[in-house]
């Protein structure tokens, strides 16, 4: 058996075909490659407003009192605070999890790797996760992988409750 190859000075020529419409309008399709426009929606979100004068962001806050230990400590606090009075009562959730630690969604997404913006979509439950990053949260909120399977379920169960509330 012989190989072919097709060179591109030895392709056949354009192909053209006519289609008739319900209006009796005859549209023109070709194979005729022509030049065409790219978008990217690689940058969809708007870049934040910078703080007014005089003022800092909430994450530019965040990130002085991180470098304090009596500051990052009583940070570490309060998010452990918050996981038991606001959400004690409500279901284990990853975010639950995640304040136990008294992590922000910040320091988790530093330390799997990946960015703030993700985990507030997995904990949001708009991203659906793969193998090796469910791993990487358990390692660092130190829970076997049921666990994990279990936080992520209740967390879905109450986001499809908020939204169709």
């Amino acid at each position: 058996m012989t190989k072919a190859i097709r060179l591109p000075s030895a392709s056949s020529a354009p192909t053209k075909s006519f289609e008739r419409t319900e209006e009796g309008i005859t549209l023109l399709t070709s194979s005729v490659c022509e030049p065409c426009q790219v978008f990217s929606f690689g940058d969809y979100m708007p870049s934040a407003e910078p703080a007014p004068h005089r003022h800092v962001s909430i994450g530019g806050l965040v990130s002085k009192w991180a470098v304090h230990p009596l500051r990052r400590d009583a940070m570490e606090k309060a998010r452990r605070w918050l996981a038991d009075e606001l959400h004690g009562g409500d279901a284990i959730t990853l975010r639950t999890l995640r304040l136990r630690k008294g992590l922000s969604q910040q320091q988790l997404a530093n330390a799997i790797g990946t960015s703030q913006p993700h985990i507030a979509r997995i904990e949001g439950g708009a991203d659906n996760l793969n193998i090796d990053t469910c791993r990487r949260i358990g390692r660092v909120l130190e829970v076997d992988m049921n666990s994990l399977d279990h936080a992520l379920r209740q967390q879905q169960k109450i986001n499809k409750a908020k939204s169709s509330s």
